[in-house]
């Protein structure tokens, strides 16, 4: 799941950068769009570092349960 939004995340900015700045005409100053442009990446970011912390993170097996004491242990810890 984590490598999927790392993946998707990579196509959003790709996407971005190319239908915004590479092809495509021009209507929009730069002033407006590189403000845009840079939250965006930083959202982006943000969505691949999560998607990283996901991927790599192994899961931890849980302990097993404490085994329970008998009488007889008990008794000959008394004397």
């Amino acid at each position: 799941m984590g490598a999927i939004l790392c993946i998707a995340c990579v196509a959003v900015a790709v996407a971005h950068v190319y239908f915004g700045y590479v092809s495509g005409t021009r209507q929009i100053s730069l002033a407006f769009a590189l403000p845009i442009t840079v939250g965006l990446l930083v959202v982006v970011g943000l969505g691949f570092w999560l998607g990283w912390i996901m991927a790599t993170t192994r899961e931890v097996a849980p302990s097993p349960p404490p085994a329970p004491e008998t009488p007889a242990k008990s008794k000959k810890a008394e004397k």
